[in-house]
């Protein structure tokens, strides 16, 4: 704007508006609370491990629990809470401490020839499990009204023959029945090995799917959980006698 009082010029001009500052968004940090089950039962966990303020031997269960607290910023801490202000916990949580829980061993596995005896180069090499090995195993969890079932169901059986291939079998294999004749019997998961060695390292995997339901009509996957043995199978080469007629 410009005026003329007095033979003088006077300007003024608006300052520039300055554009509102961005402030940096951080990032959401979550927060999933499980029982400490460990310092509740022995009552006896150091101060350097749980709560500096508190003392586990002076504290009854009953009136709190000591929680381990895992954070997604990856903080991790173990703290006291009484049971007015204990932490909701969700199906889903319920449901990977199921998972945990379920007793899955290293597969026992048989093959034929049998353990300890020799195979030869260029014939079948049974591998399979043993009774009851493939089925499903479920554990359930509950906290009052919130319940979940972790469901972990055997997938497949991988086989490292320890000569470079690897092959994977969708079943248990086929069991070998010594009172059947050969001709009758076929394999759904075998191997010929090529070369003759003393003690050839073997390792079968059986992986396990997960699922989960729970209260409420939730569900999902859980992550495949992987059991392996390794043990050693001797292969040699046949011998053929020549003899003069």
């Amino acid at each position: 704007m410009a005026t003329q009082p007095f033979a003088y010029t006077i300007w003024a001009q608006d300052k520039p508006s300055r554009a509102p500052a961005v402030r940096a968004s951080r990032p959401k940090v979550t927060c999933t609370y499980q029982r400490w089950w460990y310092a509740n039962t022995l009552q006896k966990v150091g101060r350097g491990v749980v709560d500096p303020d508190r003392s586990p031997s002076t504290e009854q269960p009953k009136d709190g629990a000591w929680y381990e607290v895992k954070c997604s910023n990856g903080s991790r801490k173990i703290v006291w809470i009484d049971n007015k202000r204990a932490p909701a916990v969700n199906a889903e949580q319920l449901a990977q401490r199921a998972y945990k829980r379920i007793p899955i061993t290293p597969p026992q596995v048989l093959t034929a020839p049998p353990r300890g005896r020799e195979g030869l180069v260029g014939l079948p090499h049974w591998f399979y499990l043993a009774k009851e090995q493939w089925a499903a195993k479920s554990n359930r969890v509950r906290t009052g009204a919130v319940w979940a079932e972790a469901t972990a169901r055997p997938q497949r059986m991988t086989v490292n023959t320890g000569e470079g291939h690897t092959f994977t079998c969708d079943g248990p294999g086929t069991a070998y029945d010594p009172g059947r004749p050969a001709t009758r019997q076929g394999s759904t998961c075998s191997y010929r090995f090529r070369y003759p060695t003393n003690a050839r390292r073997v390792t079968v995997s059986v992986t396990w799917s997960g699922t989960w339901h729970g209260s409420g009509g939730t569900g999902g996957a859980l992550p495949p959980i992987t059991r392996s043995v390794t043990f050693p199978v001797r292969i040699v080469e046949a011998q053929a006698l020549v003899t003069k007629g």
